[in-house]
C-alpha cells in the first residue's frame, strides 16, 4: 500500500483521480482540504487537527480531526474526532467521538460517542453512546 502525504487544497488537488494500488491519502494537521467525489484506489485520512470537507466522498476521521460531510458521503470517526453530516451522509462513530447529524443523516455510534440528531436523521446507538435530538429552532 501506497502513502501520500497532503498539506494543502493544491496539493490534493494535483493528486490523480484514480490510483494503480491502494492508497492512504493522508491529510495533515492544519490543512484544510474540499474533497468531491472519490479517487479511484485512494482513501483519505483526516488527522489530529486537520479539516476536511467531504463531498460524496469516503474519508476517515482520524484523532482529533474534523470532517463536515455533504451529499451521501460516508465517514467513519475514530476518538475525540468531530463530524458534521449534513444531506444522506452515513457516519461510523466510534470511540468518544463527537456526531452532529443533520438532514436525513444517518449514524451508527458505538464506544461512547456523543450524538446530536437534527431533524430527519437516523441514529443507531451502542455501548453506551450518548445521542441528544436537538429540535432546530425556526
Amino acid at each position: 500500500m501506497k502513502t501520500i502525504k497532503v498539506a494543502t487544497q493544491q496539493e490534493f488537488d494535483s493528486l490523480p483521480d484514480s490510483f494503480k494500488e491502494e492508497t492512504d491519502i493522508h491529510i495533515l494537521k492544519g490543512a484544510t482540504v474540499k474533497v468531491e467525489g472519490g479517487k479511484e484506489n485512494g482513501f483519505v485520512q483526516a488527522h489530529e487537527g486537520s479539516h476536511v470537507v467531504a463531498v460524496w466522498s469516503s474519508v476517515d476521521a482520524l484523532k482529533g480531526s474534523r470532517v463536515d460531510a455533504f451529499g451521501g458521503s460516508s465517514v467513519k470517526v475514530y476518538k475525540g474526532s468531530i463530524v458534521y453530516a449534513y444531506e444522506g451522509s452515513c457516519v461510523f462513530a466510534f470511540d468518544g467521538s463527537y456526531v452532529f447529524a443533520f438532514e436525513g443523516s444517518y449514524v451508527s455510534a458505538f464506544d461512547g460517542s456523543d450524538v446530536y440528531a437534527h431533524e430527519g436523521s437516523t441514529v443507531t446507538a451502542f455501548e453506551g453512546s450518548d445521542v441528544k435530538y436537538l429540535n432546530p429552532v425556526i
